[in-house]
């Protein structure tokens, strides 16, 4: 009898373990970040700076989107309002004068409790490091100020209302994504940075407008520190399947979903440890912006500075990484096929440096206590190395 009791409690034991993981991570939806798309949307007109290119993005993404499809239809109306050009002005300003996108709000919007609430989660402060003091303090001004209109905006037109009409699409869609994602992916991912969060999240936003070719989509990493200390996760995904008959619903490709998934959370764990480093850093941008990397690096995904195109290929080294403690050598191949082939040239480098992490853990208790090594990789090189490896990819 005692031994039938040990079973069950053992049982028991796994069962609850699992369930724990299980509840780190989810998929979602958060009003508050759709609707930001949605006065992006109507903003479109009255942007002085990538005017073309958001109409083309209405254009084309909703022929495709039926969220967006539906929004226009809804709220057209709403294309002269306040939010419309309080929106416009909002992402003009950040990417004029302060060099930022709309990814630099998402943090606020996750920081912010979800309308109709007015509340925060916490204390919200931006912070970006190559801004001064004044200019990061300038920027949460800007955005609380901002947020605080959104917010009436959202009660005041009742946006509420167009969620709940659409919320069996949502619910279907959180579904669909969650059907590509791996089992037990973030256990790999804590098991390579040796660290741990309190949640990963994917919010899928079924709104957010980026034209759709080869199944490519848009993902936006951000993070919320809890007032106890620990830390959230996200990660924000447009669509990256073009919606072209019943039951699809915009996430429906096993590869893109991963990479993203993996890709977005990868960035909560790597880009503080390499942002400690700046000497070390510097030491790369004479390479970086006197070899055809940084032109290359603007062509693959906008990564024109140096400092990103460290970040971005650590990140990457991580997805590997994380997709062989899966053991899941196919897909380990099939990134480095892809990543390569989109010009980080660092990879085998960096792959044969990652050897000695996972020969020394005793040493190395976390990633970041790794990357000082990581960083040689790049410091080390030339403009010879780096343009030869270019030309031959």
């Amino acid at each position: 009898m005692k031994k039938i009791f040990l079973a069950f409690a053992f049982i028991f034991f796994i069962q609850a373990f699992s369930q724990k993981n299980m509840r780190k991570f989810s998929v979602d939806f958060n009003r508050n970040i759709e609707t930001y798309f949605l006065a992006e949307i109507l903003s479109a007109e009255h942007r002085r700076n990538n005017k073309d290119f958001e109409l083309y993005k209405i254009k084309e993404c909703s022929v495709y989107q039926p969220i967006v499809k539906k929004s226009i239809e809804k709220f057209v109306h709403l294309k002269d309002s306040k939010i419309a050009f309080a929106t416009a002005e909002l992402n003009d300003v950040l990417l004029e004068k302060y060099g930022l996108g709309n990814d630099a709000l998402m943090k606020s919007l996750l920081y912010h409790e979800e309308f109709s609430s007015n509340g925060w989660v916490n204390e919200y402060k931006f912070e970006f490091s190559r801004l001064t003091r004044e200019q990061n303090n300038e920027v949460t001004i800007l955005i609380k100020n901002y947020l605080s209109e959104l917010s009436k905006f959202y009660a005041q037109e009742k946006i509420g209302l167009f969620f709940n009409e659409n919320k069996s699409f949502y619910q279907a869609a959180a579904k669909e994504y969650m059907k590509q994602i791996p089992s037990g992916f973030t256990d790999a991912m804590e098991q390579f940075y040796g660290e741990k969060f309190n949640s990963y999240t994917i919010l899928i936003s079924p709104i957010m407008m980026w034209p759709i070719s080869d199944n490519e989509g848009r993902g936006i990493g951000s993070d919320v520190t809890l007032k106890s200390g620990l830390k959230n996760i996200y990660e924000i995904a447009s669509p990256f399947v073009k919606v072209e008959k019943a039951g699809q619903f915009g996430y429906d490709n096993q590869f893109q979903a991963r990479f993203l998934s993996i890709h977005e959370f990868g960035h909560s764990f790597v880009n503080k440890e390499v942002y400690k480093h700046p000497e070390k850093l510097q030491k790369f941008k004479d390479l970086f912006e006197k070899s055809e990397l940084k032109q290359a690096m603007i062509k693959t995904g906008g990564y024109g500075d140096y400092q990103t195109c460290v970040a971005e290929h650590l990140v990457r080294l991580g997805e590997i990484e994380t997709a062989k403690i899966q053991k899941d050598f196919e897909r380990a191949k099939k990134l480095e096929d892809y990543h390569l082939k989109n010009n980080f040239i660092f990879l085998p480098q960096l792959q044969d440096k990652i050897k000695d992490y996972h020969s020394n853990r005793n040493k190395y208790k976390t990633f970041g206590d790794f990357v000082p090594e990581l960083l040689n990789v790049f410091e080390d090189s030339s403009v010879e190395f780096i343009n030869s490896k270019l030309k031959n990819q």
